[in-house]
This record gives structure tokens, C-alpha cells and sequence, in this order.
């Protein structure tokens, strides 16, 4: 049952649970993303800003069972990430006690939502955000709420590359789940419905942003998110956008 609701937390992994058939997985996906201020600043001195992704899915009625492999969250080239800026954090370390992590390696927050549809059960979860080793890794903690059906405590650690600019993109966030958090059970599958996360608008070493707007030349960022789906090898994509000014 613990295994189950580990697997449960498998952050991004947004699917289903039950026994897996052959169909194509194809759920209804959605992603809303923001900035806070909107103004730009330049490549050299970008103004900081606070960040917000959420994403949901929604299971289709009588549909496969399913799990995400892996989660890509694209983000726009007119932002700029500066995590060796921070103090880190890293995934052990926030597992074991999140407490004992430097202050200044804490860089956000969020909430979500994982289901158990099978078994009648769903789990809210606090999310708290770190600067993980090397500036180019984010951990997530997440923690089930007091009083919840289990008790969930895991970390889920996203790794920041470069991404394609001829897409509209300057960093990619890539979560690989592992597979044990992808089916917890023999022929399951596990769901997190709903997930959002709070990136605060926060200044590190040198006066350096976490995240900063380095430019706006359309008013407008691009944001987008690609899922790859078990049992079949689905994938499936949806973009939005944000306001910069």
C-alpha cells in the first residue's frame, strides 16, 4: 500500500491505475503558465520574476490505464535560470530532512493532487521546491496532508537543459519517473491529476534571479510540455502562453 502511494506522487507522471490493455492512451492535458512582474529586463541584468506552471490531466472515461515515463516542461527563451547563483539542496538531503537544507536553497512551492481511481483514494500534496547540485537540477518535495487515506513523502528531481530557440524555447525541465513509481504494482498504473508549482521571484549570489526576464520582444512567452506515456509509448503535447512586457 506504501509502494502504491509513492507511486502515486510520481510527479508530472499523470496517468491512471488499473490493469493495462491495448488501446491508445490519450487523455485530456492542460497547461497554464504565468510571470509575475511582467517587465523585462536585459541579458545582462534580467528583472527577477515569479514563475507559475500548472498542469492537469484528466483521465477519458473507459480509457487504457496509464502512467507518464517521462515529463518535458519547455520554458521560454526570454527566461533565464540562474541556480549556481544558490545555495543547493539535494535530493537525499530534502528526502531525509528537508529541514537541514541551506534556506537559501529553497526556491518555490505548489500543491497537487494525485487519485487512485481503482481503489477510491485521493491524496493532497504540498510541494516544496529546491535549487538541487550543479544549478541545473530543481527537487521536488512532496508531502501527503495530515489525516490523508496514506502517507506520501518522496522527491522527485527535475534536470534543466537547453532547449530549442527555433521553437520559441531556452531551457527544457525533463522528469524521468522511475518505473516502480510508474506501476507500483503489477499490470497498475498511477495518477497525478493535477499539479502546480510556485517558483518565487528570488535573488541569489551577485543580485542574480533565479528565474529572470532577459527580454519581450512579442509581448508573449512561449511554455509548452511533452508526456511520454506506458504501457504503449504514447506521447502527447500541448503549449500556452504568458504575458511579458
Amino acid at each position: 500500500m506504501k509502494k502504491l502511494a509513492i507511486a502515486v506522487t510520481g510527479a508530472l507522471a499523470l496517468g491512471g491505475i488499473g490493469a493495462a490493455v491495448s488501446s491508445a492512451v490519450n487523455p485530456d492535458i492542460t497547461m497554464s503558465a504565468s510571470i509575475s512582474p511582467t517587465k523585462h529586463g536585459t541579458k545582462k541584468k534580467p528583472n527577477k520574476t515569479k514563475l507559475v506552471v500548472t498542469l492537469t490531466t484528466t483521465p477519458v472515461a473507459g480509457e487504457t490505464p496509464f502512467a507518464a515515463s517521462r515529463t518535458v516542461v519547455h520554458l521560454p527563451k526570454e527566461l533565464v535560470f540562474n541556480g549556481k547563483a544558490f545555495k543547493s539542496c539535494s535530493k537525499q538531503q530534502a528526502f531525509d530532512d528537508a529541514s537541514k537544507c541551506p534556506a537559501k536553497s529553497r526556491v518555490g512551492s505548489g500543491s497537487a493532487v494525485g487519485t487512485s481511481r481503482a481503489l477510491g483514494v485521493t491524496e493532497n500534496l504540498s510541494v516544496k521546491a529546491f535549487n538541487g547540485p550543479g544549478g541545473n537540477k530543481l527537487e521536488l518535495l512532496l508531502q501527503s496532508a495530515a489525516g490523508s487515506p496514506v502517507d506520501i513523502h518522496a522527491v522527485l528531481e527535475g534536470l534543466l537543459q537547453s532547449d530549442s530557440a527555433a521553437a520559441g524555447y531556452g531551457k527544457k525541465l525533463i522528469v524521468d519517473i522511475p518505473q516502480d513509481l510508474q506501476t507500483p504494482a503489477p499490470n497498475t498504473y498511477a495518477t497525478l491529476e493535477y499539479f502546480k508549482t510556485t517558483i518565487n521571484a528570488v535573488t541569489g549570489a551577485h543580485k542574480k534571479p533565479y528565474v529572470g526576464i532577459a527580454s519581450c520582444k512579442t509581448k508573449s512567452m512561449k511554455f509548452g510540455v511533452d508526456y511520454t506515456y506506458q504501457p504503449d509509448g504514447t506521447t502527447k503535447s500541448t503549449t500556452t502562453t504568458a504575458k511579458c512586457t
